[in-house]
């Protein structure tokens, strides 16, 4: 497979690859907290470190403990392509973080006041949720071209 003209490529990863590709999408989930707590307004510096350092983490849990048994699953379908590797932890990454909104709706944070307001709300949820899961899809492109190499 992959030896043809336009035909698909065949990728290999090894052990430290997928270590450091975990790293790296750990570190970056971490910095994915930052913005989302410099977006809410918080400018405390103990409360900043200490997000990147807990997004971190979670995120590294998250990567290993929920991303991986899937990502090993594609791995030995053959999918190995980055695109899996985007639609994958964006998808993760989506569903995580309108898990952790509102009971799995990202709508209990909204007050219906009057109607306007609330479909703003709404927009601005939607808004937000997209662009965590397009930031998630990201990590998960880069880690795809930390642990994969093309075969020669």
């Amino acid at each position: 497979m992959g030896k043809g003209i336009g035909a698909a490529r065949d990728y290999r990863t090894s052990i430290d690859g997928v270590g450091k590709a975990l790293g790296a999408g750990s570190l970056l989930g971490g910095l994915l907290i930052l913005m989302l707590l410099i977006g809410t307004g918080q400018r405390a510096p103990l409360a900043l470190v200490t997000g990147v350092l807990l997004g971190a983490i979670f995120a590294g849990i998250a990567l290993a403990a929920v991303g991986g048994p899937i990502w090993l699953v594609l791995h030995a379908l053959g999918l190995r392509r980055g695109r899996y590797a985007a639609v994958l932890t964006g998808a993760l990454g989506l569903g995580l973080y309108l898990g952790a909104q509102g009971y799995g709706t990202a709508l209990y944070t909204i007050a219906p006041i009057d109607t306007r307001n609330w479909l703003v709300g709404l927009a601005l949820k939607g808004a937000q949720s997209l662009a965590v899961g397009l930031i998630a899809a990201g990590i998960g492109l880069a880690m795809w071209r930390i642990a994969y190499r093309p075969e020669a």
